[in-house]
């Protein structure tokens, strides 16, 4: 089994119109959702971020500047680990993640380093 990165990008100013019964419900689909993949043992770990904060650095020396930048109209929103055999199924299990009515969904394998 490979490991992969998922990244969820989104725009979060369009959840700013939803009411607060239309973002429950959002939350629950998440909720439901992930749980699945726990209990399917393909989620390893995933996470909602924080909205409009963070940190970016750069440089041998390195610079930190404030992030995401206000100018990207994507950030990333949240982040999981997933376990499947390959990319394919990786793309299968998060094609019908809640997120693609929201966003865009980055799929990275992890490289495994020899220790």
């Amino acid at each position: 089994m490979s490991r992969f990165l998922v990244l969820l990008r989104d725009d979060p100013s369009g959840f700013a119109s939803l009411s607060p019964a239309e973002m429950q419900t959002i939350i629950e689909k998440y909720i439901a959702w992930g749980a699945r993949l726990r209990a399917s043992g393909h989620m390893l770990m995933g996470e909602k971020l924080v909205d409009g904060t963070g940190k970016v650095a750069r440089g041998a020396s390195p610079v930190v500047s404030e992030g995401p930048y206000a100018e990207a109209r994507e950030i990333v929103g949240g982040a999981y680990v997933l376990q499947a055999r390959d990319f394919d199924e990786a793309v299968s299990i998060m094609s019908d993640s809640p997120h693609l009515a929201f966003g865009s969904i980055e799929i990275r394998e992890i490289e495994e380093l020899a220790e």
